[in-house]
């Protein structure tokens, strides 16, 4: 099934003729989303440790501000790329859910 993923998503139409039309932006995005997904597991093996006896998170961790600041990065640079490109997207919250669908 791993194995089966790129070669099905290229076999949908719409997805294949945006990456002949298109390949820079397509792949620019993917690269976005992909390291998005990695600092949200990245993330969810951190903030566990940051938290005390009573689960409240200590914000003081520089390890988890560095990748809270580079996903908040991330997020604007996209949102500010869609927006330019006429997107319908109208805060941030719906860039994330969509990266990380």
């Amino acid at each position: 099934m791993m194995d089966d993923g790129p070669r099905m998503i290229r076999s949908f139409p719409k997805i294949r003729q945006t990456r002949i039309a298109h390949p820079e932006p397509f792949r620019w995005y993917s690269g976005r989303r992909m390291e998005m997904q990695l600092l949200e597991l990245m993330l969810m093996n951190r903030v566990p440790l940051c938290k005390d006896e009573n689960r409240v998170v200590y914000l003081t961790d520089v390890t988890l501000n560095t990748l809270c600041t580079r996903v908040d990065e991330i997020v604007r640079e996209v949102y500010l790329t869609l927006i330019m490109e006429g997107s319908r997207f109208n805060n941030l919250d719906d860039v994330v859910d969509v990266m990380l669908m």
